[in-house]
């Protein structure tokens, strides 16, 4: 395969987020957007360039979306933590607006392997808070177990995958299960599970955020790539020694209370419950979430 086979396979998820970002009606969405930077990594993932939010100065804070999302999902926690810290929220490699020509395996290592030459290509000059959400926890785990000495303290936001057993899913099954998450039917009643207060909270902004990105060239095989490999599992294992804060809203329908309680009952873990919060307390309560992060980073 040449390179301007490549080159011109890269452009296409750039050319499609450049191309619908300015469908986006929430303003928010729009305004993180504007910070888009594309980074262009090495041979090992084809010279293709991979989207990161970068915004603000200070300390380095690096945001870890979750499974089948994108950096969008903390537009409304970005203009209140901008001001603080330096802000740097990519896209998860095989999610979001990610070029899939770049890799033809999707899966955790190759997840770790893509953040990791993102961060080294940003060359930060202190080390990183992180903050993962959902899956982006677990991720969050695996990084700081593959760089403790870049790691400074984590939060994690309603995390997935830190118990249970890998689910390998094998093909055909794979794609069909990734055809089905792309219904429009099925995302919209993803998108209002995520919420405490869905028939409140839910409208046409909060839906167009949560499928944008599926017009992606390469989302379903992506998807269907990952969950072949089984994702992310039992990822508390490899938590390390550093200073931990966890945050779950008391409305978390997609985790649910067996595994909350799970969580509640490790100490290291420093476990806060939001009341009226559904799975996503940076996109249910900005606000409080936001003032939870930055007091924690700044102790």
């Amino acid at each position: 395969m040449n390179n301007k086979f490549y080159n011109n396979s890269n452009s296409q998820n750039i050319d499609y987020f450049e191309k619908t970002k300015d469908t986006i009606k929430d303003p928010l969405g729009l305004n993180i957007c504007n910070d888009v930077n594309w980074i262009k990594l090495g041979e090992e993932w084809n010279y293709a360039e991979f989207p990161v939010v970068i915004g603000g100065s200070g300390k380095p804070l690096l945001f870890l979306h979750g499974f089948d999302s994108s950096f969008l999902e903390f537009r409304r926690i970005y203009p209140f933590l901008k001001s603080k810290f330096q802000l740097i929220i990519p896209d998860l490699l095989g999610f979001g607006f990610t070029p899939r020509i770049a890799s033809n395996e999707y899966n955790p290592r190759k997840i770790i392997s893509n953040l990791v030459d993102i961060i080294n290509t940003l060359t930060l000059k202190n080390k990183l808070m992180l903050v993962g959400a959902s899956m982006g926890g677990s991720v969050a785990i695996n990084l700081s177990k593959e760089i403790p000495d870049l790691i400074d303290k984590v939060i994690f936001l309603s995390p997935a995958g830190f118990f249970g057993k890998s689910k390998i899913i094998p093909y055909p099954l794979n794609q069909i299960g990734a055809t089905f998450l792309g219904l429009p039917q099925v995302r919209r009643s993803l998108c209002r599970q995520a919420f405490a207060y869905p028939d409140k909270s839910v409208g046409f902004m909060e839906e167009q955020i949560a499928s944008i990105h599926l017009g992606c060239p390469g989302w379903r095989n992506s998807l269907a790539s990952f969950a072949k490999s089984g994702g992310f599992a039992r990822t508390y294992e490899y938590i390390q020694n550093i200073s931990i804060k966890t945050i779950c809203g008391e409305n978390d329908r997609i985790l649910g209370k067996k595994e909350i309680n799970k969580i509640k009952q490790i100490d290291q873990l420093n476990f806060v419950a939001l009341k009226n919060c559904g799975h996503l307390p940076h996109v249910d309560l900005p606000s409080l979430t936001g003032k939870i992060i930055y007091d924690f980073f700044c102790v």
